[in-house]
């Protein structure tokens, strides 16, 4: 049992041919680039370090092993070799590189990954040649020492994992290397240190991305897979998988597809394989509830700072509401604190903007990780900083799951001198939500509430106060309505200055969607928003106090019926 960076698929001779025939593909985000006949690995054909860093990774030789499995022709097992042969010539240790993306932590971790998977075919094959051999067991020593030292690891984000997974890869699959004792014992007590830290106690880990969810539970899944095949293990791996599947579970949408938090795409959970769900409930969502148990229909994970409210799991047009406020880390974070997603039936109504990209000085980049690209609230028509000093400061506050309603209140204080807060109120009966949004500050300040609209969406402005969304995929038609005073409302589609009303749903596209922004300017302010999924029906208006320490709402419906309802956890 090995490890490997891709699997063999119905392209992977397509891809194969390529690159055999001097094309470099390195990821399904990037064209095939033509290159020369010689590599010199300082090449950055699209300016991007994404790029690089799969160039480094030597994914091309993961790509041709995939083909060789299929068809075992020696060509690719040529190519593949004299890409190492090339590689290991120009950047034959971490002192002695031709390119700052050779001996970064990550490439060279992934790089492990590929050349053992290499081997593992070499080996047995005509092509072999033992000179050969032992130059690349010296280089994957190199490695190793690289990737055992302190300095060298990376504590602040995933890419730490990756270093555990092929440390450990190394010292067990070469027990002739003299420190490989030393390397295990060091990737297990990172490892451990990472469930710690790295993960909620409820499963959720704490990148603030749906899709780096994923990638961190494939990593720890694959690693407690290796060692119990190794005859070894580490007892809370299985715990933690468990957890982190539930929690998939409850945030897949109702189109199979996960919700675009953080840096993440517009990614389904249909490769994940069946066979390897521990979880019953990430089973059922996975199966079509064809096997496994069904997950409850609103939760909160308090300690992650999201909640997921439902209508159903079984019907036809499922409704399907997040919100977050929470801020772990800066990795792969957003400004989109308090935000939210609403999407009903096959309808993504409010949504999330995606990663674009991670070119960190690119404007659009800069706009997709921004406090504007998300539903939320923002402060003088800017986003707020996303450093380390921010970590703590958002927080879920209380919430309630209900028979007939379920509300969860978030506040943070990522503004200078700004206290934010917000309720969201899902109402069962009516399938209405209430928005209500507090904003405090000594000075004052312009407050905007944003709402990003789907593409499949078809926006009628009727008043600042009302504002009709319909889709156009299916007969859905949903209304927003303003209880408060509206100073200005803006709309944008697609505008470049400033850069608003924009989604990414693959690296580095991006299309037009619309943006609605609502602005008041004070110092105490608050905004009373409704959303009705039925327009004949729902609720009509609403009002909020707080008296000794509880929040009392009363709501109004269409029919005039009113009812009072205490906020209080």
């Amino acid at each position: 049992m090995i490890f490997k960076r891709s699997k063999s698929n119905k392209k992977s001779l397509e891809i194969a041919n390529e690159i055999t025939h001097d094309y470099l593909y390195v990821n399904k985000s990037f064209s095939p680039y033509k290159s020369d006949s010689v590599i010199t690995w300082k090449e950055n054909p699209f300016n991007d370090k994404t790029w690089c860093f799969y160039f480094h990774s030597l994914d091309m030789v993961g790509y041709l092993m995939n083909a060789y499995e299929l068809d075992p022709r020696q060509e690719y097992l040529e190519k593949s070799k004299w890409f190492l042969e090339s590689w290991m010539s120009s950047n034959p240790s971490p002192e002695n590189q031709v390119s700052p993306f050779a001996w970064e932590d990550h490439s060279t971790a992934n790089r492990v990954i590929n050349i053992i998977y290499f081997l593992e075919f070499y080996r047995e094959s005509e092509l072999y040649d033992d000179t050969f051999s032992q130059k690349v067991l010296g280089t994957l020593e190199v490695h190793g020492q690289f990737l055992y030292d302190d300095k060298n690891y990376n504590f602040s984000n995933n890419h730490g994992i990756f270093q555990d997974r092929s440390l450990l890869e190394l010292s067990i699959m070469f027990p002739e290397f003299t420190d490989c004792h030393k390397w295990f014992d060091k990737a297990i007590k990172r490892i451990e240190s990472r469930l710690e830290r790295d993960v909620t106690a409820s499963g959720v880990h704490k990148e603030h991305s749906a899709s780096y969810h994923i990638v961190v539970l494939k990593l720890f899944r694959e690693i407690n897979d290796f060692l119990l095949y190794n005859n070894k293990s580490v007892p809370i791996l299985k715990d933690t998988v468990f957890k982190m599947e539930e929690y998939l579970a409850h945030i897949v949408k109702p189109d199979g597809k996960i919700p675009m938090t953080g840096d993440s795409g517009n990614d389904s959970i249909s490769f994940l394989s069946i066979e390897n769900i521990t979880n019953p409930k990430l089973l059922y969502v996975r199966s079509n509830g064809n096997v496994g148990e069904i997950p409850t229909k609103d939760i909160v994970y308090k300690d992650a700072g999201v909640a997921i409210f439902r209508n159903d799991w079984e019907i036809n047009t499922p409704i399907y509401l997040k919100f977050i406020s929470s801020f772990h880390s800066q990795t792969h974070k957003h400004a989109d604190d308090l935000s939210f997603l609403l999407s009903i039936g096959k309808t993504d109504f409010f949504v999330d903007s995606g990663k674009y990209n991670y070119q960190e000085n690119d404007n659009y980049r800069k706009y997709f990780r921004s406090s504007m690209a998300h539903n939320s609230v923002t402060v003088s028509r800017k986003t707020y900083n996303l450093g380390k000093n921010q970590v703590g400061k958002s927080k879920i506050d209380k919430y309630l799951i209900d028979s007939k309603y379920s509300y969860v209140t978030g506040s943070h204080t990522l503004y200078p001198g700004v206290l934010l807060k917000r309720t969201i109120i899902y109402f069962k009966e009516s399938n209405s939500i209430i928005i209500h949004d507090r904003m405090s500050s000594s000075a004052m300040k312009t407050y905007s509430q944003i709402f990003n609209i789907g593409k499949d969406v078809n926006v009628s402005i009727i008043s600042k106060k009302k504002i009709l969304l319909e889709s156009n995929l299916e007969d859905l038609k949903i209304e927003l309505l303003q209880l408060n005073h509206v100073t200005e409302l803006k709309d944008s589609n697609g505008n470049v200055e400033p850069i608003a009303g924009w989604q990414s749903t693959k690296f580095n596209e991006k299309y037009p969607i619309t943006q609605l922004q609502f602005s008041n300017k004070g110092t105490d302010l608050e905004y009373k928003t409704i959303i009705n999924t039925s327009i004949s029906n729902g609720l009509k208006n609403y009002t909020f106090k707080n008296e000794s320490e509880k929040d009392i709402l009363t709501v109004t419906y269409k029919n005039n019926d009113k009812e009072t309802i205490i906020l209080n956890n």
